[in-house]
């Protein structure tokens, strides 16, 4: 009789230990869950970044060169002139939506300009009158575009990230020659990559550093001197190349 009492005592104790121990485990899973979904549901949907630095033009000047001997310009103040077309100020926005912590899509938007003056010879059609005076260009290239993010954590502060986009490239020259203007526009196709790195100051804004790459040729201009605009398509040689490499700092906020 002891003994069949102590095996059923035994027997109830483990079926009320297995229902104990399942509704814990369930309580715990269940938590955990809520848990997951409660940090889901605080984690960041959208990052707008701002950032500025430097972007250098990787487009040959050699032709260009040359032909600033027609004007008798030193080869030194063309060398001058071109070195400081070739390096510029560049700034940038952009804004993703995250369809989870380490993708999200958006847009993409970066403006590059640049500027230089030298001194010049500029010679009438019979060759008899010589006008001197400044050569400059003030040059603005734009960006916009559709654009891919994917962040990869390293620890809780750093993370490393890389954008891809694809849109328009937008150009404009404003140039002066002597006396004579002209304003030069064009769009083409571009494509621009960015990757670098993040640190997060709070779970909100985090600092960033990178390095970008944007290429993109110009085929046709319009050429507008203050009274005609002329459609000019460049052919070989002539075609602009807008490709450029650019470092930036910037700040990233998240909400």
């Amino acid at each position: 009789m002891n003994i069949k009492f102590f095996s059923l005592s035994l027997l109830l104790l483990t079926v009320i230990f297995s229902i104990v121990t399942q509704s814990l485990y369930a309580q715990l899973y269940d938590n955990k869950v809520e848990r997951q979904l409660d940090e889901a549901r605080h984690q960041p949907k959208f990052r707008i970044s701002i950032d500025g630095g430097l972007g250098y033009l990787i487009a040959s000047t050699k032709a260009a060169k040359a032909q600033m001997k027609s004007y008798e310009i030193a080869d030194q103040e063309a060398d001058r002139y071109y070195r400081e077309i070739k390096l510029g100020e560049q700034a940038g926005a952009s804004i993703y939506y995250q369809i989870d912590p380490d993708v999200g899509f958006g847009l993409d938007y970066n403006i590059f300009t640049t500027k230089s003056e030298v001194m010049g010879f500029l010679t009438t059609g019979d060759g008899y009158i010589k006008y001197y005076g400044p050569f400059k260009e003030k040059i603005y290239t734009s960006f916009l575009g559709a654009s891919f993010l994917q962040r990869q954590n390293i620890n809780e502060k750093w993370n490393l990230y890389g954008k891809l986009s694809v849109g328009l490239a937008f150009y404009r020259n404003e140039s002066m020659m002597i006396i004579v203007p002209a304003l030069i526009t064009g769009n083409a196709p571009a494509i621009r990559g960015e990757s670098g790195l993040s640190y997060s100051i709070n779970p909100r804004i985090s600092v960033i550093a990178g390095i970008s790459y944007l290429f993109s040729t110009l085929r046709k201009i319009e050429v507008n001197d203050g009274t005609n605009t002329t459609a000019v398509k460049l052919e070989g040689d002539m075609k602009e190349n807008l490709s450029r490499l650019s470092v930036s700092t910037g700040v990233q906020f998240h909400f």
